[in-house]
């Protein structure tokens, strides 16, 4: 973030603190039946990293760095209706085309209620998507997987919920399926390829979450489908199952996205020429991820992900066949030294290996190792609240 920015996005900060002080917000309702809040929190992961690449391996570089520094502010306006606003800074962004917004805005959205099963969100948000990785707080995610770690996940749109029993949601969403210019998003198309911009850029999602045995078994299935060009289609599907019983719980998810345009890019940017159209690919991810809080302060926590991309058919550009396969594996320990989880050290191993691709001109990554120690601590910078039972009348 820009020095200027910074600057600017404290200021607001300080004006709004400073008119919440006046009490105004959280003055005595003549109805009587109010729920007002803010809640301001400051998210911090710094760590050092030590890295070691290729076959054998070898030390490449080491050093601190701030994986993440994130501003989370969000609250309740009315019994109603509430807002979150979720900005990165430490992460520098052009203001994207699309939705006239920088990518270091993970969230600024409304939620209405309009009674205690149906809501709408509206708003830039996350797009829809299975499984417990992608659902977790991105401080939490030490790596992401493959499909996980390459989708533009926050776009901007409108979101229904249906709420039908405390342990069940059903949602329908249609959201931007990008932010900057299509060329941005699929790349130049080569000579004899007729591609066109799609008329309604949109993605349409549909989600079931739902949860059993008093939250121990959880669930979290979507899909999705685009167009990412003229006549073009991307589908995408992705599930989760996660076991909660004490200190132990455990997920598994899955991923596979078929397009007949590389929209994720994770092909394209392995080919000689990556800024070119890729047709015709196959993603795919499966992942595990255990964690055992076997002392209230300490947590072990392993994790294993496999990504399989490939093309279905072949191009102009691509011979059919596999271009990338890889096993991940992570292993760590987490220590909690005070009774909240706002704070936690951790000492995580990551492994990255590649097995070699079929199809010709696509470039392996290097096999990977990495050490990584620091910390993670969601700083509660301000928590107003003033809350009585909701009105759904």
């Amino acid at each position: 973030m820009k020095k200027n920015d910074f600057l600017t996005l404290v200021l607001i900060l300080t004006v709004f603190w400073a008119c919440l002080s006046s009490s105004s917000l959280f003055a005595q309702s003549s109805d009587g039946n109010t729920s007002k809040s803010v809640d301001l929190s400051l998210h911090l992961r710094p760590a050092y990293h030590a890295q070691f690449d290729g076959t054998p391996m070898e030390f490449e570089s080491g050093g601190f760095k701030f994986d993440h520094v994130m501003i989370d502010l969000g609250g309740q306006l009315t019994p109603k209706l509430s807002y979150r606003y979720l900005q990165r800074l430490n992460k520098v962004s052009p203001i994207f085309t699309k939705e006239n917004l920088p990518s270091t805005i993970d969230y600024a959205y409304l939620i209405y209620a309009f009674n205690e099963r149906f809501s709408m969100t509206a708003g830039k948000q996350a797009l829809s998507i299975g499984g417990f990785e992608y659902n977790k707080y991105p401080v939490d995610v030490y790596d992401y997987s493959g499909i996980s770690n390459l989708i533009s996940c926050y776009l901007t749109g409108v979101q229904v919920a249906f709420t039908p029993t405390q342990n069940q949601e059903f949602s329908f969403q249609i959201v931007n399926n990008r932010m900057g210019t299509w060329r941005e998003a699929i790349g130049i198309p080569q000579i004899g390829l007729q591609l066109e911009a799609p008329t309604l850029p949109l993605y349409y999602s549909i989600g079931w979450n739902s949860n059993y045995l008093d939250n121990a078994l959880q669930l979290r299935y979507a899909a999705n489908i685009t167009s990412p060009a003229k006549g073009k289609t991307l589908v995408m599907v992705s599930g989760g199952q996660k076991w909660e019983s004490g200190p132990f719980s455990i997920y598994i998810d899955a991923f596979y996205q078929h397009s007949e345009i590389d929209y994720l890019g994770g092909i394209r940017n392995l080919t000689i020429s990556p800024q070119n159209v890729v047709e015709n690919v196959n993603y795919f991810s499966l992942l595990g991820e255990a964690n055992y809080r076997f002392q209230p302060q300490w947590n072990i926590l392993l994790k294993c992900f496999y990504d399989d991309f490939s093309t279905y058919k072949s191009s102009i550009f691509l011979d059919k066949g596999n271009c990338l396969t890889s096993w991940n594996y992570q292993a760590g320990i987490e220590f909690y030294p005070n009774k909240d989880d706002n704070l936690h050290l951790f000492l995580i191993a990551t492994s990255a290996n590649y097995l070699k691709p079929t199809v010709a001109f696509i470039a392996t990554p290097d096999n990977s190792f990495r050490i990584s120690a620091g910390f993670i601590y969601r700083v509660p910078v301000l928590s107003l609240h003033r809350r009585t039972s909701p009105d759904f009348r």
